[in-house]
């Protein structure tokens, strides 16, 4: 068996062009698995003095026709949401506040009173979710979007 040797794989040469668009996930309603869950701070390129802490959801579509028209063998999407928090940093939990987050987790059936809950507990869950598309900076990119996640 060989040995990966990343300083080898550093000075190696290649020949061939490479893809330079994403084809996204095609618009529509799939059925998904929540990957990997993450957190990141982020600040407003328009606004600096606007920023905060946003949760990634990675989601895994195991979906044969979405393989084929991606020619990927995994298909992953990210959807984004930015946390609401308190003066004191913690999740934000008043009247209309982190919706998208209360929506996701009611889909995902772990938006119930008294129980308590965790990002990581969202890992594993199976929802169905609706794809749509944005432009990219870029002239021609599109990229794909979790629009909405509903119970499976």
């Amino acid at each position: 068996m060989n040995q990966f040797d990343p300083k080898q794989f550093l000075d190696a040469q290649f020949e061939g062009a490479m893809d330079t668009k994403v084809i996204p996930v095609p618009v529509g309603e799939y059925i998904a698995v929540v990957e990997k869950v993450d957190t990141r701070a982020w600040q407003s390129k328009a606004d600096p003095s606007k920023s905060g802490i946003a949760l990634d959801v990675t989601w895994n579509i195991d979906d044969a026709g979405v393989k084929e028209a991606t020619g990927r063998d995994k298909v992953t999407v990210t959807q984004s949401i930015m946390l609401d928090l308190t003066p004191a940093g913690g999740l934000d939990f008043g009247k209309g506040r982190n919706v998208r987050l209360g929506r996701l987790r009611e889909a995902l059936g772990l938006n119930v009173p008294g129980q308590p809950f965790g990002f990581r507990m969202l890992e594993g869950k199976v929802a169905k979710i609706t794809i749509g598309h944005r432009p990219g900076q870029q002239p021609g990119d599109v990229f794909a979007d979790v629009n909405e996640v509903v119970r499976a």
